[in-house]
């Protein structure tokens, strides 16, 4: 039989093109509604950051109770084992006193602040994320801006994991005003890598009145399923492909049985008759019981971090 057509049809799905896994980002473009705070809505300023966004993406697009959740896409996989945890410094048990607001944040489009008590903001805001066992959170950076279009100096950026620092910086600018960069870029070189990372803006050394006056926007993260490789789905199309371009030249190679001879018709009788003798039954001494060991090899991966490779600052315009 020809294989033709299927080859054909096999190498058509090899040259087409494979798209790339995407990256999450966070764009906080969605809201729920203020009354029910159970539709969701378009991001308007003021309006709370619900507690489930960021949480598990699989996709840029994700349906949630209400309505539907949107993300950027950076390229490097989206994160169904990460949950996001956005809250000031001031957060309560019911309240994590995280607003959105849509413009006024340098050149950001709807971005995060932290809440405080009447016309205060919070003098830290906090985004905590979590990966479950066997994965590991990757961050690769964010951007931040002042309002109302204007800059700032605060006290501190830092992302910890546990009682690890792995980046810090203090006095930092954050731009916003109209006669320059109209935000500041944090993007790391090399990821920053933990099971669990907190990512800390420090405002204590503002004014309570503007501490609510810098704002977080397009945090992109990833994750790694440490010791296990990550298959791209065409990948995996790739190698069913190539397998079953092989199957039919597998097929012809396969020696063929031999034929056994029939037997004549007087020996195929002679082979049915019963015959006669006696059964012994010998006693056997000395049976040992033989037990197959097996053996599970574990590759334990370890490696410290390279103080060198951290993220940079970068100023960027519009």
């Amino acid at each position: 039989m020809r294989h033709t057509p299927v080859r054909a049809v096999l190498l058509g799905l090899l040259a087409a093109p494979v798209n790339p896994a995407g990256a999450t980002i966070l764009l906080f473009d969605q809201a729920r509604d203020a009354a029910t705070r159970s539709v969701v809505v378009p991001t308007s300023s003021g309006a709370d950051l619900p507690a489930d966004y960021g949480d598990n993406v699989t996709g840029a697009v994700m349906a949630v109770p209400g309505g539907f959740f949107t993300y950027g896409d950076g390229g490097e996989g989206f994160t169904p084992d990460v949950t996001v945890d956005i809250f000031s410094q001031l957060a309560t048990a019911t309240d994590p006193r995280t607003r959105l607001f849509q413009s006024g944040y340098g050149d950001l489009i709807n971005v995060v602040w932290g809440d405080g008590p009447g016309i205060n903001g919070a003098p830290a805001l906090n985004v905590l994320f979590a990966a479950t066992p066997g994965h590991v959170v990757d961050l690769y950076g964010f951007e931040l801006a002042g309002f109302p279009n204007a800059d700032y100096t605060i006290a501190g950026v830092e992302v910890l994991a546990g009682a690890t620092t792995l980046f810090s910086a203090t006095d930092v600018l954050i731009e916003g005003n109209l006669s320059g960069p109209r935000r500041t870029t944090f993007a790391f070189a090399s990821p920053l890598s933990a099971q669990e990372i907190l990512l800390r803006l420090d405002f204590s050394n503002l004014a309570p009145a503007i501490q609510d006056n810098i704002g977080i926007d397009s945090i992109r993260f990833g994750q790694t399923p440490p010791g296990v490789p990550i298959t791209e789905p065409g990948s995996a199309i790739l190698l069913l492909c190539a397998l079953a371009l092989t199957a039919p030249a597998r097929r012809r190679c396969r020696p063929r049985r031999r034929p056994t001879p029939c037997k004549p018709p007087r020996e195929r009788l002679a082979s049915r008759r019963p015959r006669m003798g006696v059964t012994v039954l010998v006693p056997v001494h000395g049976l040992r019981a033989v037990t197959a060991t097996r053996i599970d090899r574990k590759d334990a991966r370890g490696g410290g971090r390279d103080p060198e490779r951290r993220g940079g600052i970068q100023r960027s315009g519009g």
